[in-house]
C-alpha cells in the first residue's frame, strides 16, 4: 500500500511540475500552427516527449558528470546544452513520428526545442550555483581539511570519530565526502 501512495504523491508532484510546461508547449503549438489539434492527441505527445526527453536528459547528465568526475574531464556547459539541445530535438523527431495525426511545421518545432532548450540552461545554471556556493567549515570541518591533506581518507574518519566519540559516524561520513569532493582541499593526499 505504501508504494502506491508513495507513486500517487511521485505522480503529483511530476504533474504539478509538468503542468506549467505543458501550458507554454500548447500555447506555442496553438500560436504558431495554422490548423487547430486535438487536445487529448496533443497532450498524449507532449507526455511521451517529455518522458523520452527527461529519459535521454538523465542519460546525458550521468555521462558528463562521469566524464567530469572520474575521468577529470572538465566538459563545458555549452556541450551540455548542446547535448540537450539534441535531445530534445531528437526525442520531438522521435514521438511525431509515433503521432502521424499530429503534423507540426518546423518553425513550432524549433519554438518547442528552444523553450526545452532554456529549461536546460535554467537546470544547468541551478546545478552550478549548488556547486559554486562556499562549505561553512567549523572546527570539525577545519580538522578535516587539515587530515585529508597528510591522511588516507579512512584514516581521517577513524581520528575523527576517536577525537568526536559523540559525533555520528554517519554525519563524520557526510562531512568527509563533501569536504574530500570539494575544492577546499588543494593539496595531494599522502598514502601511508
Amino acid at each position: 500500500m505504501k508504494v502506491v501512495n508513495g507513486l500517487g504523491w511521485g505522480a503529483l508532484i511530476l504533474l504539478l511540475t509538468l503542468t506549467p510546461l505543458f501550458a507554454v508547449d500548447l500555447i506555442l503549438i496553438y500560436l504558431l500552427e495554422d490548423t487547430s489539434l486535438p487536445v487529448f492527441p496533443t497532450l498524449a505527445m507532449l507526455g511521451c516527449f517529455y518522458l523520452l526527453s527527461t529519459m535521454l536528459s538523465l542519460f546525458v547528465d550521468g555521462l558528463t558528470g562521469t566524464l567530469r568526475s572520474f575521468g577529470h574531464v572538465n566538459v563545458p556547459r555549452l556541450l551540455d546544452t548542446i547535448l540537450h539541445g539534441i535531445v530534445s530535438w531528437f526525442s520531438l523527431y522521435v514521438v511525431l513520428s509515433f503521432f502521424p495525426s499530429i503534423d507540426l511545421s518546423t518553425i513550432t518545432g524549433m519554438a518547442i526545442v528552444l523553450v526545452h532548450l532554456f529549461g536546460a540552461l535554467l537546470w544547468l545554471n541551478r546545478e552550478d550555483s549548488k556547486e559554486d556556493m562556499p562549505l561553512e567549515l567549523d572546527s570539525i570541518d577545519q580538522q578535516i581539511i587539515h587530515l585529508l591533506r597528510t591522511e588516507t581518507i579512512v584514516s581521517c574518519i577513524e581520528r575523527i570519530e576517536h577525537d568526536y566519540p559523540d559525533l555520528p559516524k554517519r554525519d563524520v561520513l557526510k562531512r568527509v565526502k563533501k569536504i574530500s569532493q570539494s575544492s577546499e582541499v588543494t593539496e595531494p593526499f599522502h598514502v601511508r
